[in-house]
């Protein structure tokens, strides 16, 4: 009788250890699936919006101008710098030469652009 009460007791410690240890390795894996799964939303998001315009939606084209390549909107002709172009146009010397550079590549026909 003594050797099934040890055996029901151990079976039952048995039982619960492993049902611990399956439950963290559930949720290492569930965290570990949780982090692949925002990383590719935040993949997506980034493919969607990638080089679009903020105002129209519509594909930005690089530029370049003076050394500075600026972003320009071929729908609504907006035009956008990234981080660290403003910084570079106020640290120029001459900053108005850009100024008036953009002001040429706006007024000439798109079609014939040289910059």
């Amino acid at each position: 009788m003594e050797v099934r009460k040890v055996m029901k007791v151990k079976t039952q410690s048995e039982d619960e250890y492993f049902y611990l240890l399956n439950r963290e390795l559930i949720a290492k894996q569930r965290a570990y699936l949780d982090q692949v799964r925002k990383n590719k939303e935040s993949l997506l998001q980034q493919k969607l919006h990638w080089m679009k315009c903020p105002k129209c939606g519509y594909q930005l084209e690089e530029h370049e101008l003076s050394g500075v390549m600026i972003d320009q909107c071929d729908s609504c002709k907006g035009v956008y710098l990234d981080k660290g172009e403003i910084d570079l146009l106020i640290s120029a010397q001459k900053p108005e030469s850009f100024l008036k550079k953009l002001k040429v590549f706006f007024a000439k026909d798109p079609t014939s652009r040289v910059i």
